[in-house]
């Protein structure tokens, strides 16, 4: 149920550490069925066969990983989040039989998944099919208006559009009822409206200006004759 990773040069612990696992009872170097792998770090764990390999399996397997550090030796990121014992000052069974106990229990907390070169390929094949999916189906939206003419039912949009426009029309009615008695009434006082609109609360402000626009057109108009109206009072 435990796997031992590490290479040539930390043979001697490894049997150690495998001597003293055996004598208290737990089975070792059984890939078939290991629910633990105690990897002795070498300098760059991440670039040394076979920690590599045996750590990057485990890491994607979501196996129990325990390291140990014969030196003090810089934690790749990858694996910064697992536990790890220092034996740099001496090895004994006392500091790794009571962690090797804890991960091996039944109710050991679940590993932390972390994004090995396989996730990350993984991730980006399912990036790459999603953004083919995508294109494929922008192209064909682009065929269908394009070529098939498909559009958006006009008169549904219309339907609604005019619902939403009633509805808001109706809610907005009484404050603008209420802001209407200070539309301007003369032509002095639609020079003057920009200030007082500035009074009017920012959510009413653009149907206010529309209206007092349409307003000062109708005063310009009343005002100013147009030149049909005085041809007819020439001929008169």
């Amino acid at each position: 149920m435990i796997k031992l990773s590490y290479t040539e040069t930390d043979a001697a612990l490894a049997e150690q550490i495998r001597a003293d696992l055996r004598a208290g009872g737990y089975t070792v170097d059984d890939p078939a069925s290991a629910e633990l792998l105690i990897a002795i770090l070498a300098p760059d764990p991440l670039e040394t066969p076979p920690l590599r390999e045996d750590l990057l399996a485990a890491l994607d397997a979501g196996q129990q990983i325990l390291l140990i550090q014969p030196a003090q030796i810089p934690i790749p990121k990858l694996l910064d989040h697992l536990t790890g014992i220092d034996v740099s000052g001496g090895y004994s069974f006392d500091q790794l039989g009571p962690q090797v106990e804890a991960q091996t229990a039944a109710d050991a907390r679940l590993p932390l998944r972390v994004r090995t070169p396989s996730v990350q390929r993984a991730n980006r094949r399912a990036g790459y099919i999603f953004a083919a999916l995508a294109l494929g189906m922008f192209l064909l939206g682009i065929y269908g208006v394009g070529v098939l003419g498909i559009n958006a039912p006009q008169e549904e949009f219309d339907a609604v559009e005019t619902e939403v426009i009633l509805t808001r029309d109706a809610l907005i009615r009484p404050e603008l009822n209420a802001y209407a008695t200070a539309l301007p009434q003369s032509t002095e006082q639609a020079a003057n409206y920009p200030q007082t609109l500035q009074v009017v609360p920012t959510r009413y402000r653009p149907f206010m200006a529309q209206t007092a626009t349409a307003v000062g057109a109708q005063i310009s108009g009343a005002a100013t004759p147009t030149p049909e109206a005085t041809a007819a009072s020439a001929d008169d």
